[in-house]
């Protein structure tokens, strides 16, 4: 019995490595690519009335965004590399992806996370460890590469806080003021949030080829445009760099970068300039709360938009709502024209209660 109990749970192990997860939680969406167990990072958006999963990186291909280890000056990707063989996991709200070589293993976990203020989840921790399996110190450096794509038909790849439309490479080090990096598109965005630890140690902003194709290090200085022709054209990335670190024998060492979903870079790129970093206010609370049952809202296909600049709203009545579409959003294939009709009454409300203390 207990033979065939162990058999059982082996065979679901290998099953889960060898497909494809599939993990959604609030406005956003985390799954693995079947053949090469590459993670794709989603966000649920409303587009002519209808709801669908927005890619955050480029999914055309799921190789293109990747991880690279310099362990002792020897260079892997991971993924690509014969030393390393690759599984994967499902944990408590994301998934785990794991390197494993005979000296050390590289594991990526991405999580589900409510950030900025949030009470749903709008956001993904992605958190990146190294495990010394050997009896002496190694020398780690870590890169990330994202493949963003979300502005490259729009013509503007890249956003920050000090300059709204990125137009060349550029290097951001730990000393850079910039609360945040977006990549902003027509219907969905994505920010690497750079304020405040965890954050990672630089980040490049340049042309994905180019990027892609440098060893480890990449040289940004000659602030370069996003082509390579005729290889790669109007196409950047994001290059993630954790400095040099020492992992003992036996030890293990972690780093982390937050990402931050959002609507059209249109209305994400004022929104972020408005209310990021949180401020710890009553006001601040009431604008989120509002800024969450819009979001949540529209991804259900719902029209009516609160407004809630001057007005003095009910942060009770905000979160009630709130933990209705909450629910909707989680049982979002049983509910009824009733459940939506309800929520657009409660929207309503709030909407005329507003403006009449106002």
């Amino acid at each position: 019995m207990k033979r065939a109990v162990i058999f059982l749970a082996m065979v679901v192990l290998l099953v889960e490595a060898g497909t494809a997860l599939d993990i959604r939680d609030g406005l956003v969406r985390i799954a693995t690519d079947d053949l090469t167990l590459r993670p794709m990072l989603y966000r649920l958006v409303n587009i002519a009335g209808k709801s669908k999963y927005e890619p955050l990186w480029f999914n055309g291909d799921p190789r293109t965004s990747f991880i690279t280890i310099s362990v002792d000056n020897r260079i892997y990707r991971m993924g690509s590399s014969q030393e390393y063989q690759t599984t994967q996991r499902r944990i408590q709200n994301g998934v785990e992806i794991e390197y494993r070589s005979v000296t050390n293993r590289v594991t990526q976990r991405i999580m589900l996370a409510a950030l900025a203020g949030s009470r749903v989840a709008n956001g993904f921790i992605v958190e990146l460890e190294v495990e010394n399996y050997t009896s002496r110190d190694m020398k780690i450096m870590l890169k990330e590469v994202c493949d963003t794509s979300l502005g490259e038909s729009l013509g503007n790849h890249i956003a920050l806080a000090s300059n709204p439309k990125v137009t060349d490479e550029m290097l951001l080090n730990a000393d850079s003021k910039e609360p945040y990096i977006v990549s902003p598109g027509e219907d969905a965005s994505i920010a690497l949030l750079f304020d405040a630890a965890p954050r990672p140690d630089s980040v490049v902003i340049a042309n994905w080829k180019r990027l892609s194709d440098s060893k480890f290090f990449y040289d940004s200085d000659l602030m370069r445009g996003f082509t390579l022709s005729p290889y790669s054209v109007n196409d950047s990335a994001l290059g993630l760099y954790w400095n040099e670190r020492i992992v003992p024998a036996k030890g293990v060492m972690k780093v982390e970068s937050r990402w931050l979903s959002g609507g059209p870079g249109s209305e994400f790129i004022p929104w972020l300039a408005q209310n990021y970093p949180p401020k710890n206010t009553a006001e601040a609370e009431a604008a989120a709360a509002a800024a969450e049952a819009e979001a949540a809202s529209a991804a259900q296909g719902d029209a009516p938009v609160i407004d809630a600049a001057g007005f003095s709203l009910d942060v009770g009545a905000i979160r009630a709502l709130v933990s209705r579409i909450d629910g909707a959003i989680a049982n979002i294939d049983s509910v009824t024209d009733g459940d939506l009709q309800s929520i657009l009454s409660e929207l309503d409300e709030l909407e005329s209660t507003a403006g009449a203390s106002n």
